[in-house]
């Protein structure tokens, strides 16, 4: 599979790193990440240059990362650093491959194409995972489907109406406004329900309320694959500026062309220190992208090679506008770096 690799990519959560190396494949390649003693995140190449063991089982000694099999020890760049064999040489082909990484929102993203074009300053924003003024909950899943089948799910959130029906469906789902708003380098998707009885989800937002509210479920998508939604409630009539909301982020990263890591969390405005709602977004995030949408996608997935098998292309509605083009992009970026 063709992946775009000069991008930038979540490869972990803060949480997940330590001195303990972290194994992950993404777009095919297995990393080791860890955090050095100096609190630097490192990721290498999991593929030790002198019989292939994977360095993620090793250990630190020294604030290097010693290979599990033979003992040769690398530092953060991938420079190897203690050859304990024989007269100890260390010619350049014991050095590991180093990928640039940065620490930045609580996610840890990682550049696999060619170094010289990382530009940190390309990172998508998700600054408000350490907004003070917003409490963030989420984690990490594992899907068995292609990344894009993820895409094309979370650019059109009007599927909640069908998927979620349990707790996001709506009375109000016939007179739903939609925009798509194409930016440079994002593509943003607007939906706003106005005039509904809350759902099951918002209802807890709002405590039970039970009078007509305005609801917003609007994304942002950066390549390659880093989205950022506002799920959003308010009385009927109130400015969106002034709503209770979530924004939720909802990042992918390739791993295989059959499988892809999901970063995900809710960011909110609303019940900051309030474990009960911090109990309400753990459940919506456990029922809605586990047992919901990753059964939809890992299901579609199964059936993606008599698809294509048998050329079979998608029927196309008038809700498919945002994943379309986003679709589009991303297959310009495979077809720029192909050529």
């Amino acid at each position: 599979m063709t992946f775009v690799r000069n991008a930038w990519y979540v490869a972990a959560l803060l949480e997940e790193l330590s001195e303990k190396p972290l194994g992950r494949t993404i777009l095919d390649t297995p990393l080791a990440l860890y955090r050095q003693p100096d609190g630097v995140v490192a990721a290498l190449l999991d593929i030790c240059p002198h019989r292939f063991a994977p360095l993620s089982d090793g250990i630190l000694v020294n604030g290097h990362l010693q290979c599990p099999y033979h003992g040769l020890e690398f530092d953060g760049g991938g420079q190897c650093v203690h050859n304990p064999h024989g007269n100890g040489a260390r010619p350049a082909s014991l050095n590991v491959r180093s990928f640039p990484v940065v620490e930045r929102d609580a996610l840890i993203w990682i550049w696999p194409g060619d170094p010289a074009l990382a530009d940190p300053g390309a990172i998508p924003d998700f600054g408000c995972r350490v907004d003070p003024a917003y409490r963030t909950v989420g984690g990490y899943g594992h899907v068995d489907c292609n990344y894009k089948l993820l895409v094309d799910n979370l650019m059109d959130l009007g599927h909640a109406q069908y998927v979620h029906r349990a707790n996001a469906q709506t009375d109000a789902f016939d007179r739903l406004e939609r925009e798509v708003i194409v930016g440079d380098g994002e593509i943003q998707a607007l939906m706003k329900i106005p005039g509904g009885t809350p759902s099951v989800l918002m209802a807890k937002f709002l405590r039970g309320a039970n009078t007509p509210v305005d609801a917003w479920n609007d994304i942002r998508w950066n390549k390659v694959s880093a989205m950022l939604n506002f799920i959003a409630v308010a009385p009927e009539g109130t400015p969106k500026e002034q709503s209770i909301h979530s924004r939720g982020t909802h990042i992918l990263t390739p791993e295989t062309e059959a499988s892809c890591h999901y970063f995900f969390g809710s960011s909110r405005n609303f019940g900051i220190d309030d474990p009960e709602m911090d109990g309400v977004l753990r459940s919506w995030q456990a029922q809605a992208l586990v047992k919901e949408d990753k059964v939809v996608v890992e299901a579609i997935e199964r059936r993606r090679a008599y698809v294509e098998a048998n050329g079979i292309r998608p029927a196309m509605l008038s809700c498919d506008e945002a994943a379309v083009r986003v679709s589009r992009e991303i297959e310009k970026l495979e077809q720029l770096e192909a050529a």
